[in-house]
């Protein structure tokens, strides 16, 4: 079965916030993921590709099982109402991809370290 990881963002008017997601994008792609040999991104406003445009680029290459990963910190309205209401037209659209909703990004440490990094980053260039 193809299997492919989906990195779904919230979008943005800046370029900055396309450009990142991009770049996670790319850096997974290197990672040569064996669970995932298919990585496709998109986001749920603003951006592109749109949520449905990143799901029909995976569609089209003939993956069978899309794992999405809210790129998310907080379980808002997003998490608990938007993208549950967006996957079910997707479910609707392609009743023969089986969808996996993974969990969003949350309190993680690894995320605690990045703060603590980019902390210390910020104290030696104040030098």
């Amino acid at each position: 079965m193809k299997k492919a990881l989906f990195v779904l963002a919230h979008g943005s008017k800046a370029k900055e916030a396309d450009e990142t997601v991009e770049a996670i994008v790319e850096m997974l792609k290197a990672k040569d993921i064996e669970e995932f040999p298919f990585i496709g991104y998109g986001s749920l406003q603003i951006s592109t590709p749109s949520f449905e445009e990143g799901i029909e680029d995976l569609v089209k290459k003939g993956v069978e099982e899309i794992v999405i990963v809210p790129m998310f910190l907080f379980k808002g309205n997003h998490i608990k109402l938007d993208i549950p209401e967006e996957l079910e037209k997707l479910e609707k659209k392609y009743p023969q991809i089986r969808f996996v909703m993974g969990k969003h990004i949350g309190a993680d440490s690894r995320i605690a370290d990045i703060v603590e990094e980019r902390g210390k980053e910020a104290l030696v260039s104040a030098l």
